[in-house]
Order: C-alpha cells, then structure tokens, then sequence
C-alpha cells in the first residue's frame, strides 16, 4: 500500500516538475498583425458595399465580403477628436481632445493618455503611425511619443480649402522632410510606406495606423487616378485609396500572413459638404461632417480576420471609434489601463458569440467638440432643442461647430429602425422615450461634461504653454496672434509662387489648377 502511494506521489511530483518547466520555457502567445485604415472625410455612401453605384471600390468591398461590415457604427463628426478617441478608446472630450486645434497652436493629445500604440508595445509590437497625425505638431506630441516606433506623414491637416492652402510640414519620424509635400503623392507614398513597413517587420507582430489624407479638402488624386472613375476629384481620390488597400492585402498574402492579420477599414467622420467635386455623400443620411446628424457621425467601417471573424456577416448593433482600442488590444492579449475610465468594448464576444444577445453599447452620446447635441438608445435617437447659436468656446467647442449645428427649437426624436433620415419627429408621441435619453444624457454630462462644463472624468488636453489656463482664451493670446502672422506670411508667399508657377506653365492647364488660378487671382487682387 505504502509502495502504491509513494508512487503516486512520485508521479504527482514529476508531473508537477515538467508543468513547471514548460511554463518556463514556454513563449507567450504571439497576438495577431493589426492594420488600422482610416480615411479623412469619406461619406457613408462612398463604397460599393456601403450603397455606392458610381465609385468602384472592389477591394475594400471584398473586405466586407471576407469579414464584418458593421452598419452603425459611430466617430466624432470631425477629425481630430474621432483620431484621439480611436487611441484612447474614449470619447474625445474625456480624453481632453474634443475639438480640432489651429494651426501651429502649443496644444496636443496629452502624453499622460495611454495610447493603443503604447499597451501593444507591452505584448512586443513593432508600431507604426503613416499618414495624418492631427493630435498635435509640437515634437512632444508627436506620433514618435505616443508609443509608435515609427511616423511617416504630417502632424497638421492637409488643407481647409479646395486648393493647397498652408504649409503642411512633413516628417520621417521627428525630422522635418518638407514644409510642402506634394499632395498628389500621398496616397501612393503612405502606402509604399506602410508596404515596406510590413515587410521589415512581417516576422513579428505588428500594428500600423495608416491614415490617408484623402479625400479630406484639397482632393488632389494621384496622376495616375486623376480623371479614372469619370466621377470628379473625390471619386478619383476614392478608388486611388481602394486601389492601394488592394495592394496591402496582396502584400499580406505574398507573405503568407493574411490569416494572422486583423484588417479595420473606417473613416473619421461623414463628408465635407460645400466643396463640389471634392465633396462626398452620406447616402441617405441626413447631414455631413461637423454635424451630429447621422451623415457627420455614422461612417462605413469593416473588419476582416480570416477564418476567425465570420465571413459576410453584418452587424447592426451600435458600435463606435471608442471601441477600436479596447477591440485591438484583446486581439493582441493585451489589456486596456485600469486606472482611468474607458468608454470603449472589446467588439470580439459580439461579433464571434452570434447567440449572444448583449450589446455592446445600451448608449451612445454624440458631442460636437464638448457640447453633448445628441445621445442614441437602441433605435432611437434625441437630439436636444438648440434654440439659440451658442459662441464658439476655442479647444473646446468651436465656431465650425455652433455655426454649423442650426437652430432647433424643440427636442427631435427618431427612430433609426424606420426613419434612417431623420425626418419625422416622434418626440411628442414617446415623452417617457424622450426622458429617458435625457437622463442618459444627463449622466454624461456630470461624467464626461458639456458645452462650458467641466466632466468629473474628464481629462485635461497637452499643453505646452502652461501659463494660459484658460485654453478658450488662446485666440486672443500673444502667442496665437504671432503664430498667425507667421502662417498668413507663408500663405502668401506660398500662394504668389503657385500663381507665378501656374500663369507661366509651358503645358495646359488642368480644370483644378484653372480653378486654382482664378482663385489666386482673386485672392491676390491680381
């Protein structure tokens, strides 16, 4: 007997031995590649697979046809805010982001945010951000210090008008490559970038954070494009980028990692509406980019992961930009911080647990900057009355948002279910609807904040002119004053060479840069 237990015994050690030595000697699981696409202002109805029938976009559509096309999925409804949400995994204002910085302003995402960049460092990925930055253009904000390896692109926006504009200072990570790139080459560039990123790194994990600047104001396609789709600058600009997305799948495949390689397709907010040709749609969404109607906020976004998301499916649940980061990192094993308030969820449970009938979101709050304008439920939607045009508060809530978001004199209900427009309101027949969304909303505000007030959860922007406290106040500031005076004398120059360069030209004019002409002559009084 004692012989029976002894052996027993024996066997109980050994094995627990070689447990232990094989945990030891174990690795840690590898996490999948991840490549996050996002698009600067392309509409809703700008795919074939989100309704398009004259932009041909086959490549993007066949991610949708190989993985998740989500319909209902949300981002602020303009940039900046949508680009410091998707790294924090939290609503813009309670990231300190909520509104879009000027020009050379000492303002930035703080380095205290804890981006998706950096909790993939912690599982051994090589990172890269290619393309727009937007968060920043000081070098203490830059790409480079907020956890990514490698930056190729421009800190700043690309342009406010349908023509070059500004200086836009392009960097290989913290080196100043140019003050103005060529804008026909982005697209093309960002993706012979992001290709040879892929291919340095295709033995280890990796994520990369490509971020096209097109078809954001001024369109400029590449030559190769210009004039493709028969359907104006922006469609051109569309079907370069599907182009090239088709180039990194094929790149994916070559190497033989497609299948561990997590593919996000999105844009960061709905259409810029005002600009012709160079202006998209949001299908049958009513609204555009800087409002919270559902063409500014709702956007097409796709995930593929070969033989482990489903093929073909779509998903209709509310989903946002909040949710990429918590989403990316339980992809990679990692684990979103602890320590702060996270909005986003991880969209995995769902989108693979088809009899799951839990939501991700039971609500989903829609700021303009910090001014909470609307708050969605299930099928429903509240937009609160706006009765008066609020001032624009700098940093906070802008001019391009209280201008743009109208008058409405009393509280609009809809039900997205039936009335995707946003035409008929139902605030009148469903009052107990209508309270319940404002205490939702109610909620938000003490929590995140609202327009001139101050979320209990919020967190403060980067800065570093630490004098001004009040950030509302910087327009009126020294420092904001030379700053401008410096952009406007290297607008000028800029806009008197282009027109030299332009009226001088020993080759026909294309009809952009005849518009281009005409309007320096204006601008110039020439």
């Amino acid at each position: 007997m004692d012989s029976i237990i002894s052996k027993i015994l024996r066997t109980i050690f050994i094995f627990i031995i070689m447990v232990s030595c094989k945990s030891k000697d174990s690795k840690e699981p590898i996490g999948p590649n991840i490549i996050f696409i996002l698009t600067d202002d392309q509409g809703y109805g700008d795919l074939g697979s989100f309704g398009s029938e004259t932009i041909e976009t086959p490549n993007i559509d066949n991610l949708a046809k190989e993985g998740v096309r989500f319909t209902d999925f949300y981002v602020h409804p303009i940039c900046s805010p949508t680009r410091a949400a998707f790294l924090t995994g939290c609503y813009a204002p309670r990231a300190g982001f909520p509104d879009v910085h000027l020009w050379g302003s000492p303002f930035g995402l703080n380095p205290d945010e804890i981006t998706i960049a950096e909790i993939l460092k912690t599982k051994n990925y090589s990172t890269a951000c290619i393309g727009k930055w937007h968060l920043g253009d000081e070098d203490v904000f830059a790409p480079n210090q907020q956890g990514f390896d490698y930056f190729y692109g421009i800190r700043l926006v690309n342009g406010t008008q349908k023509f070059e504009n500004f200086s836009v200072p392009f960097y290989r990570n913290d080196s100043l490559l140019t003050m103005r790139p060529d804008h026909s080459r982005m697209t093309h560039d960002f993706t012979e970038e992001s290709l040879s990123f892929i291919d340095r790194n295709k033995q280890n994990p990796f994520f990369l954070y490509l971020a096209y600047t097109m078809p954001h104001v001024p369109v400029y396609p590449g030559e190769n494009f210009r004039g493709k789709s028969g359907h104006g600058l922006y469609a051109d600009a569309i079907e370069e980028i599907d182009w090239n997305v088709g180039r990194i799948v094929e790149k994916l495949k070559a190497e033989g990692i497609e299948e561990n390689t997590l593919i996000i397709f999105a844009s960061d907010n709905g259409p810029w509406a005002g600009f012709g040709e160079q202006s998209g749609s949001a299908g049958e969404l009513r609204g555009s980019k800087i409002t919270t109607w559902e063409g500014g906020v709702r956007v097409p976004m796709i995930m593929k992961w070969k033989n482990t998301l489903p093929a073909g499916l779509v998903y209709s649940e509310i989903t946002g930009v909040i949710d990429m980061a918590p989403t990316i990192a339980a992809a990679a094993g990692a684990s979103m911080p602890d320590d702060r308030v996270i909005d986003g969820k991880n969209l995995l449970p769902y989108i693979l647990d088809q009899k799951n009938e839990k939501k991700p979101h039971d609500v989903y709050y829609h700021y303009a900057g910090t001014w909470l304008q609307a708050v969605r439920s299930g099928k429903w939607k509240l937009h609160f009355a706006r009765p008066e045009i609020r001032p624009g508060r700098y940093g906070e809530c802008a001019g391009w948002h209280t201008n743009n978001a109208g008058i409405l004199n009393e509280d609009l209900l809809f039900n997205l279910e039936t009335d995707i427009e946003e035409t008929k309101n139902l605030a009148s027949e469903f009052p107990e609807i209508v309270q319940e969304l404002k205490n939702m909303a109610q909620m938000a505000r003490d929590d995140i904040g609202d327009y001139g007030i101050k979320g209990k959860n919020s967190r403060p922007t980067g800065s570093t002119y630490l004098e001004l406290i009040d950030i509302t106040q910087y327009p009126n500031s020294e420092y904001a004053r030379k700053v401008e005076k410096e952009m406007l004398t290297e607008m000028l120059d800029f806009q008197r060479k282009r027109f030299d360069k332009l009226s001088n030209s020993n080759k026909p004019l294309n009809s952009q840069e005849s518009e281009e002409l005409e309007f320096y002559k204006e601008k110039l009084n020439l």
